[in-house]
This record gives structure tokens, sequence and C-alpha cells, in this order.
């Protein structure tokens, strides 16, 4: 974890590389622009409708109240076996050395996925590190944070946060990419992960619900 000193000495370690933020062209700060232009910009940027693309394009983000304690859903969630009960379709994992499970992926026939879990419990941060058909790169990556709602929502519980963005090889289009993606994504007896991009947000919805059930219902029947 990365620390830095408090207080006013605190600014000389701030990251600059020797620049200062004033030598940096179209910031826009209260430095350069008044209210007015605050609003004019505000307004540019605030759309009736927005594309599915601009909404779904490189990232998915989705997010969940739990009633049940930050570090009880923030355990859940760092252990690899959860992914067998929220998960829409994750089951069977088996460790297989290294810090990696092996399991199976329902949604598309005869396929493997391997799974390596990384938590980080000062920050309650974990991350599900995935791919499928190979556990040489773990290409496919999502990343959980967990918080407590009092401070955040003044609700007893927590706040799920979940996010993964679109990696390249996701796209069938991409052509540069090496033989272990190359080789499963051409099968044409199977979809590939990326064909349901545009469905992420939707899938996901469904998963972080069923996360908030099982812990919801685990907390109020302990």
């Amino acid at each position: 974890m990365m620390t830095y000193t408090k207080g006013a000495d605190g600014r000389a370690e701030l990251v600059t590389n020797g620049i200062s933020a004033r030598d940096i062209p179209d910031l826009f700060t209260s430095e350069n622009n008044g209210l007015d232009q605050l609003k004019a910009r505000m307004r540019e940027q605030s759309k009736p409708t927005y594309t599915r693309e601009e909404i779904f394009g490189l990232y998915c983000h989705t997010s969940e109240y739990i009633r049940c304690p930050v570090d009880m859903a923030f355990a859940y969630a760092a252990n690899v076996y959860c992914l067998e009960e929220f998960t829409f379709s994750l089951r069977n994992f088996n460790y297989i050395g290294g810090g990696i499970y092996k399991g199976t992926e329902a949604l598309a026939k005869s396929t493997s996925i391997y799974m390596r879990v990384d938590s980080y419990p000062d920050s309650r941060v974990v991350d599900h590190l995935c791919a499928w058909d190979q556990g040489e790169e773990l290409w496919m990556r999502y990343h959980f944070r967990f918080l407590d709602a009092m401070p955040t929502v003044r609700r007893a519980g927590t706040i799920m946060l979940w996010t993964n963005c679109k990696h390249p090889y996701y796209d069938r289009g991409v052509s540069d990419v090496p033989d272990y993606i190359a080789h499963p994504r051409a099968r044409t007896d199977r979809i590939w992960v990326g064909d349901v991009w545009s469905s992420f947000y939707a899938i996901h919805n469904i998963e972080a619900a069923n996360m908030k059930k099982i812990l919801e219902y685990r907390f109020a029947h302990a």
C-alpha cells in the first residue's frame, strides 16, 4: 500500500513529473472558467438519451445495496466458491495449482473457465481474474469493492460496486491475438464471451441480485 505524508508536506510528494497542472492545456477548472461556462459545459454533456455504445462501450458497472455487514460481504466474494452460488453459469471449481481454479461455464458448450481470486482486506477490494479455455492469461477481470453503507448512505449494510472493462480479446474482429485466444475464439459450435458483451450489464445485474439475496438471507437467518 502506498503511503504519503499527511498535511502540508504531502503536497511536495504529489506525482507531477515536474509539470505544474497550470501548464497542462485544456483543463476545465475554476481558474480558467466561471460558473456560466461550467453550466454550459454541463448542459453539453447532459443528454436526454444515450446510445447503447455510450453506456456499455468500454466499461460495465453495476452496484447493489446489501443488508449484511460489509466484512461478511467481502469475505463471501473473496472465496472462489461463491461463484458457484451467485453467478448464473459458473460451477464445479477445483484447485489446479498456482492460485488458479478450473471450473465449467454453462453459457457455452464444452467450455472451461480458469479463475484466480485476489482480495485486499484493508480496502475490501476483490478481483476475480479469469478466462475461458486457458489459464495462461487471465484477461477477463471482474473488480469488486465493498463499502460500509452506514457512512456512505446512512444505512446499515454494504454497498457493492462491480466493474469490468472490455478487453480487446472480447472482440472477434481483433486479429492480433495469441493462439490460445484465436483458436478457441474461432470455434463455430458455441458463442464467444465477447458476443454477449452488450448484455453484460443485464447479466451482472441478475447476478448482483443473486449475491444480495444470498447474503441477506443468510445474515437474517443466522
